[in-house]
């Protein structure tokens, strides 16, 4: 039994606590991340459904601005756990250089879009007038908080493929107390400040996302000294590496702006069922928020690890790798899904909405601890293991496929053509979780999934040097 297990999972301790001093501090960023957003929700609940509808649709563009700074820092980070299995870190250098670059030119343009456009965006996700003009005036203030956190949050990650997570623990602790007390302070009015209400909570996640680059910064001139990026690098050129960042990092990047466009489509689809949907959707996703601490700690942490182990040439130790994170990530899940069954109703009791908004919150947060048992695997392997492995391309069709193949056609046909409850509307936009577990892990079980991409195109492919491993254990040799 025990020789089973070791020739299919990690058994050393070593792994664990590695996984650990990466998983935990990650974990508590998101953790961070999750109470911001908690307190954001129950402030502007207390103003009532249009509030809280109207800044959660004036937050989608910020999800197109977080898919595409996490899909140019996945890509780049890709290359970054690689090369730091190696410790060339020259070449880790121009990686964060490209990543920062790109990001910095991607995020302008969407910046823009918002500060010039804010009614006709939310325009297009509901034709409630009272949300759209709540919404437009959240979102023509919150779009100057989206450089500072894209900057901030793209360096901290390519720092994070080096495995130095330590000090994204302090940078967003401080920026949750930022966001907090200036929230409380221009939401509601208080020291002397005037009460802005929805426009309130903008201020304060400009403050936060300002303070996380400033922190960021501070960090970078008299802390970091392992990879030694500084401001002045961002204005140098370099072409060695763009051929090779893109090629890898485009179907990252693709795949999280589709991902990102369908989430925002998802969201049209509850803005033309009405304001119930979207206030209800709104409060469900801080319990989602909740749930994802721990599965993205471990999610992004196997992207480290597995990338690490690719880089370090260690082939026929990676399966071993995915199959132990897979696991781990399917516990979490369950521990997750009870959880929130035990806390749905004390959660539910902290705001102050309508009795259909806490009726469709309360089912739909039922169908959410339902899916947990395959959010956190559908994590692990997409993000994790297949990315961190090198297969960004399949990663990509498999994510981008069944959201825009299954849950957004079905979504569709039931929520506006057949009138569906809106519980079972949600389980249907919810679908490509379970349908993603189910094809990656056929993928990483049939194997070649695992590409250097560090090395020359003449190089001998992962599975080859395995092969060798293999013989050379039986051999004796």
């Amino acid at each position: 039994m025990k020789t089973a297990l070791k020739g299919k999972f990690i058994t050393e301790k070593s792994f664990y606590w590695n996984l650990l001093a990466i998983a935990g501090p990650m974990a508590f960023q998101y953790a961070i991340s999750f109470g911001v957003t908690l307190m954001d929700s129950v402030m502007l609940g207390s103003l009532g459904d249009v509030a809280i509808s109207g800044a959660n649709l004036g937050n989608q563009m910020q999800t197109l601005v977080m898919s595409c700074s996490f899909g140019l820092a996945s890509g780049g980070g890709v290359l970054i756990a690689q090369y730091w299995g190696k410790k060339d870190m020259v070449h880790i250098r121009k990686v964060v250089r490209l990543t920062i670059q790109a990001v910095f030119l991607a995020v302008s343009v969407l910046t823009l879009l918002a500060l010039a456009f804010p009614q006709q965006i939310l325009h297009i996700f509901t034709p409630d007038a009272e949300v759209i003009e709540a919404g437009a005036s959240y979102l023509s203030l919150v779009a100057f908080s989206y450089l500072p956190y894209a900057l901030a949050s793209c360096y901290l990650s390519s720092l994070r493929g080096t495995e130095q997570v330590k000090m994204t623990v302090g940078i967003y602790g401080c920026s949750f107390f930022v966001n907090v007390f200036f929230n409380y302070i221009f939401i509601f009015g208080k020291l002397g400040a005037p009460a802005l209400g929805v426009r309130g909570a903008a201020v304060g996640t400009i403050c936060a996302r300002c303070s996380e680059l400033i922190l960021a910064l501070v960090y970078m001139y008299t802390k970091e000294k392992l990879v030694g990026f500084r401001v002045k690098d961002c204005f140098t050129w370099d072409n060695e590496l763009l051929g090779e960042y893109f090629h890898h990092s485009l179907p990252v990047v693709g795949n999280e702006l589709l991902w990102g466009f369908g989430s925002t489509v998802t969201n049209i689809i509850m803005g033309q069922i009405g304001r119930t949907f979207v206030a209800a959707s709104s409060i469900t996703m801080v319990l989602h928020q909740f749930s994802f601490v721990t599965l993205n700690g471990v999610g992004n942490a196997a992207a480290v690890l597995t990338g690490r182990t690719v880089g370090e040439g260690s082939y026929a130790r990676v399966r071993r790798v995915a199959n132990t994170l897979v696991a781990i990530s399917f516990g979490l899940g369950a521990v997750n899904s009870l959880f929130i069954l035990c806390v749905r109703p004390l959660f539910l009791s902290m705001y102050h909405v309508t009795p259909a908004v806490h009726d469709a919150a309360y089912s739909m947060i039922g169908v959410l601890a339902l899916l947990q048992l395959v959010m956190g695997v559908e994590l692990t392997c997409i993000v994790g293991v297949l990315r961190g492995g090198g297969d960004t391309r399949l990663g990509f069709l498999f994510d981008c496929g069944t959201l825009w193949l299954a849950s957004i056609p079905l979504g569709f046909f039931t929520g506006l053509v057949l009138h569906w409850p809106v519980p079972a509307v949600y389980a249907c936009l919810k679908i490509d979780s379970p349908l993603k577990v189910a094809l990656s892990l056929i993928r990483i079980k049939g194997g070649h999934w695992v590409r250097n991409v560090t090395v020359q195109e003449d190089t001998p492919s992962a599975y080859e040097v395995e092969d060798v491993e293999r013989l050379r254990e039986k051999t004796g040799q």
